[in-house]
């Protein structure tokens, strides 16, 4: 997965003009956002904040649950929502800002689970979990899966593929090993099965309805920022 790395937060250049008044959302998503002690951290949470600073503004960030915090951010002005998967479905819905990161969603089984071979065997399995309303759930019920466990939480996720309640778990190869180790898991007690479900670049969703010029002015402070750590040898890098 590609990503930025970390970097000390400068101080904004550019003179702040009045705005309108934005929330930004987030969710629970190591290593892009989390929540530890009170205090909201993250590679997105960074990037996000600086790219503030470059505008000379400072909006609130809150985390919400993810299927909420997208309704919102479809339906009411003065929300905007990171990190989101831009899929083609998802693309009329919003205005987009970045990209941010890349995301390849592979499928998660549990040491000694017979393992798979092919995205196929994912219908024959009992209970396939997917995070309620995200891409991996739109795309699986799109595609007319009936065996899907909706779970509210990452957390409740893995607990389940843990006791076995689910059977395999589609997530981020990134992401896998930040939730486990915030869990207290080994890496080692969930295997990558290897198989890929979808892969797509994470952004910023703002509503249809934020103006044109509020969206530009994001993008510009977003592209400031990625051009100025890969000119400071901070590049986006593929592991």
């Amino acid at each position: 997965m590609k990503w930025l790395l970390p970097w000390l937060l400068l101080p904004g250049l550019a003179q702040a003009t009045p705005q309108p008044p934005l929330t930004l959302l987030s969710h629970e998503l190591p290593p892009f956002t989390h929540t530890s002690g009170g205090k909201l951290g993250g590679l997105a949470v960074q990037l996000v904040q600086e790219a503030q600073q470059e505008m000379g503004v400072d909006y609130p960030i809150k985390i919400y649950p993810l299927k909420r915090a997208l309704a919102l951010t479809r339906v009411e002005p003065g929300f905007a929502l990171f990190v989101i998967l831009r899929t083609p479905q998802r693309e009329p819905q919003f205005k987009w800002v970045g990209p941010l990161f890349l995301n390849r969603v592979v499928i998660y089984q549990t040491r000694g689970s017979k393992p798979l071979t092919d995205l196929a065997q994912l219908r024959q399995l009992a209970r396939v979990g997917v995070l309620l309303g995200n891409a991996d759930d739109e795309l699986l019920t799109r595609e007319g899966y009936t065996n899907l466990v909706r779970c509210q939480t990452i957390e409740d996720a893995i607990e389940r593929l843990m006791l076995g309640k689910i059977d395999a778990f589609p997530m981020g190869e990134q992401i896998m090993p930040a939730i486990l180790a915030k869990m207290k898991f080994s890496p080692r007690s969930v295997v990558n099965s290897g198989l890929l479900l979808q892969e797509h670049w994470l952004y910023i969703v703002f509503s249809k309805s934020e103006d044109d010029a509020v969206i530009a002015r994001w993008q510009a402070a977003i592209d400031k920022v990625r051009d100025r750590h890969q000119q400071a040898q901070h590049p986006i890098r593929q592991p």
